[in-house]
């Protein structure tokens, strides 16, 4: 119904659309038909989806090794390359990400997405085929797992940049659903890879997860609107995304989620190797492997909670410090006393930290990027550049940690064989090895939280979070902030709230007319208010 035929009963919120000046119609995208339903299609189609993928990104850490080495004579090196060009392309393609998603729309990404991640599974499970020559088989490694990781950056992306569009309310809440889901695939995705391999051969874990992605286009397109109802700027503008490299404080922010992710992925090469200097079996230390997924997932979903009392740049700021301290345990920093006890108890804590700064990342980038981004025209999308440089700063981690803690490792003198009973000067050579290349890594750790702290407002968050604690109470200005205040207005007290609408420049709109009072069933957006 248009606003001619409603008159005065016009109501306060309309759903989705562009209101054309010519005519004034409305092409409506209404959002209400999910109100009331125990489960959000939506979100469903994007958790599970996010599993999948994740899954289908570890699921090869069991198997593919033994194959790649033993019947196609890689090298080791060579190996963790086709480990390490996955978060390759994810950091490449999130710089023109957005871009992309300007020109071809939301949903035409995401379908696009999903054909090419069936592909490289199908490519990456015809491997087996491949093993009598070793050149075919490293590149189409390559090929296969470097489109793997670009086209989960373009699906990562583009999923988080809906959430605060469909639930402005609750952009939290869904974010942790959706961070717990990524967790749960990359922490279950080399334990369904190893049942699927065993009982079925090698291909065939690629083969189900291919199929999968394929019926995945069903839902997305029938559950997302068409992107021409939630367009409000020129198709053909491109987001500038090097905006952001101008400003301290998201460089400073992306360096903290870079150095969060790479506290988990820096010992990932050798940490089966040190596990043998306690003894321990290689399955055992897979198992323990996965300890700072356990303590991930279960501190996401209070990741929200907490928000409401202090600053994202405090949780951000304090994931560092905390992911620092779990790194300096597991050394140990002081020297002697390396046991299993403390590389536990150092894992644990690189879990939780990953909470602390991952949740809250998106929208503090996006705060960030309010003052440097000024043209009104691109005000309204500001959480697609956000996502694509959240998703940049995982992967730098992702690709960065890996690489550089093999290499300190190895200058350490680590690589040495300790399966089997080797002598006790091997074992204290491992360990001393392992040792400082893990304060190497609390080393950049500290500058990263240094920097975040001075340049990145983190002194601000612990400023407030210290008076709150010696008043008893928050400030007025946090309750006010937590219902009202925009995202990215840079006066503003960043705190995190489930209450939060997001009605700011960093999410859905730049003007009032954009999103009216607390969340309702529907959003309109009108060109001329653009």
């Amino acid at each position: 119904m248009s606003s001619d035929q409603q008159g005065d009963q016009k109501p306060l919120m309309q759903p989705f659309s562009v209101l054309e000046p010519q005519d004034k119609k409305e092409q409506t995208y209404n959002s209400s038909k999910y109100e009331g339903k125990c489960v959000d299609p939506r979100l469903m189609t994007f958790c599970i989806t996010n599993f999948v993928i994740n899954v289908g990104i570890s699921q090869i850490a069991p198997f593919y090794p033994g194959l790649a080495a033993d019947k196609a004579g890689l090298t080791y090196s060579q190996i963790g390359l086709v480990f390490s060009i996955n978060p390759l392309g994810s950091i490449l393609f999130s710089f023109v990400i957005g871009s992309f998603i300007q020109v071809w729309g939301r949903k035409k990404c995401l379908m696009i997405a999903l054909v090419v991640q069936s592909s490289v599974q199908i490519l990456f499970g015809c491997l087996n085929f491949m093993t009598d020559n070793k050149n075919l088989f490293f590149s189409m490694s390559l090929i296969s797992r470097f489109f793997q990781g670009m086209s989960r950056s373009v699906y990562s992306t583009v999923t988080f940049a809906y959430v605060p569009i469909f639930w402005p309310g609750e952009f939290q809440k869904k974010l942790a659903i959706m961070e717990t889901m990524t967790a749960l695939g990359l922490l279950f995705g080399p334990m369904i890879g190893s049942v699927l391999n065993y009982a079925f051969g090698y291909s065939i874990p690629f083969f189900v997860i291919a199929i999968f992605f394929l019926c995945a286009e069903i839902p997305t397109y029938s559950q997302l609107p068409p992107d021409s109802t939630m367009k409000s700027f020129e198709k053909k503008k491109k987001l500038p995304i090097g905006k952001a490299f101008t400003s301290i404080k998201v460089i400073v922010t992306i360096m903290n989620v870079m150095s969060i992710t790479a506290g988990y992925t820096y010992f990932n090469p050798f940490f089966v190797n040190h596990m043998q200097s306690f003894g321990i079996s290689e399955n055992i230390a897979a198992f323990i492997l996965t300890i700072p997924a356990i303590f991930y997932i279960g501190m996401v979903n209070l990741i929200p909670k907490i928000g409401k009392y202090v600053k994202k740049t405090f949780m951000m700021s304090l994931a560092l410090v905390i992911c620092f301290s779990g790194n300096m345990i597991e050394a140990p920093f002081w020297g002697e006393g390396n046991t299993l006890a403390s590389v536990i108890i150092g894992l644990i804590l690189v879990g939780v930290s990953q909470s602390f700064s991952m949740i809250p990342s998106i929208p503090q980038i996006s705060e960030f990027l309010g003052p440097v981004v000024t043209d009104p025209q691109f005000k309204n999308n500001l959480t697609d550049m956000a996502s694509a440089l959240f998703i940049m700063s995982m992967g730098c981690g992702s690709l960065v940690g890996p690489l550089l803690g093999g290499s300190v490792y190895d200058g350490f003198g680590g690589n040495v064989n300790l399966t089997g009973s080797p002598p006790q000067e091997m074992v204290d050579q491992e360990r001393e090895a392992f040792r400082r290349a893990m304060i190497c890594l609390g080393l950049w750790q500290l500058i990263a939280a240094v920097l975040f702290f001075f340049f990145g407002d983190g002194y601000k968050g612990w400023s407030d979070c210290c008076r709150t604690c010696s008043t008893g109470q928050p400030s007025a200005l946090d309750k006010e902030q937590q219902l009202t205040q925009p995202l990215n207005d840079d006066t503003s007290d960043d705190v995190m709230s489930d209450n939060d609408t997001l009605s700011s420049e960093a999410s859905v709109g730049n003007d009032s007319d954009l999103l009216q009072g607390p969340p309702k069933k529907t959003i309109t957006i009108r060109k001329e208010a653009l």
